[in-house]
């Protein structure tokens, strides 16, 4: 690819972009809305305090990653349909993160965190297989799926922990993806050796099994103690995949590849 060609894909991934944070914007007001409408003013612009932020770390991500907008090292002037699904899935991560400064829902919004949660939970199984029958998997698709996912599963448990559907230690659950990816980058700052990890399909398994609970912990069908045993059960082999990943990536566990 020239450098011509490269930048000249870059200004329309550019315009793509802004075209997304207009739609995101847009859907964000119309929700602010319809809350206004449900619930008092102040409790609806409570909800903006973080789902605004979130929002804003979505959209700056997306913009670090365009160059990453790539299938086989070529670079694609737009977003193929599960990558807009994906970032559909990101602003439905958004509008969850403002409950978080909320007390529980009642009434006709009791059902809306799990709905939210559970629509980007649906959308995280679909969009991968909408990419590759639409010949359209790229590594920047790749990268928000995984940022999604942590991101999602960081802020449903805090809000189930807070609605007191789960215990507080449930929140490792949360931090796990984020200390292994720190302590990686820990082991490249000190020189060490980071190895690559070998395909493992319960990584897939357990983060799907992690999304159902949750979306069942958000809902008013389950509660405590129902909810505190259910949470031994799937944090349990969660927690100890991602110890075993980490024996992996520090060479302490078979003999894998060395990351280039």
């Amino acid at each position: 690819m020239s450098d011509a060609y490269v930048d000249r894909t870059l200004r329309k991934l550019r315009l793509r972009w802004v075209a997304v944070a207009t739609i995101a914007t847009v859907a964000t007001a119309l929700s602010f809305g319809g809350l206004r409408l449900l619930l008092a003013d102040d409790l609806a612009r409570r909800w903006l305090l973080l789902t605004v932020p979130v929002l804003a770390y979505e959209l700056a991500l997306l913009w670090y990653v365009l160059p990453r907008n790539r299938e086989e090292g070529r670079l694609l002037a737009s977003f193929g349909p599960g990558t807009q699904l994906t970032l559909a899935r990101g602003v439905l991560i958004a509008f969850l993160a403002g409950f978080l400064l909320l007390s529980r829902p009642t009434e006709s919004l009791v059902w809306l965190p799990a709905l939210l949660y559970g629509a980007a939970a649906l959308a995280d199984y679909v969009d991968g297989t909408l990419a590759r029958l639409t010949d359209h998997v790229t590594t920047l698709g790749a990268r928000l799926d995984t940022e999604f996912d942590a991101l999602g599963i960081l802020i449903a448990p805090l809000l189930a922990v807070l609605y007191g559907q789960l215990p507080v230690w449930y929140l490792s659950v949360s931090a796990a993806r984020y200390l292994f990816v720190f302590g990686r980058w820990l082991r490249r700052r000190r020189d060490r050796p980071v190895f690559a990890l070998p395909p493992r399909a319960s990584r897939r398994y357990l983060a799907g099994l992690q999304m159902a609970f949750l979306t069942l912990v958000l809902s008013p069908v389950v509660t405590p103690p129902v909810t505190t045993v259910g949470a031994v059960f799937v944090a349990v082999p969660f927690i100890v995949g991602f110890v075993r990943d980490w024996l992996y990536v520090s060479g302490r566990l078979s003999e894998p590849t060395q990351e280039q």
